[in-house]
């Protein structure tokens, strides 16, 4: 029994420590998201700009 409680305590430990780690990514993951949001408005604004080029270029 002692043993089977050890290695359940391990486990929970190993899950933990994965957990811990995925949080840390997703972390990460939400201090990049201004960032992404700003380059996708600018990427947006880009493309609007080159369609109104290309309309006007092909009247």
């Amino acid at each position: 029994e002692r043993f089977a409680d050890r290695s359940l305590l391990e486990m929970e430990k190993r899950e933990r420590r994965a957990l811990e780690r995925r949080i840390s990514e997703m972390e990460e993951e939400l201090k990049m998201l201004p960032d992404l949001k700003a380059d996708n408005q600018r990427l947006k604004d880009e493309n609007g700009a080159l369609i109104r080029v290309i309309s006007k270029l092909s009247k």
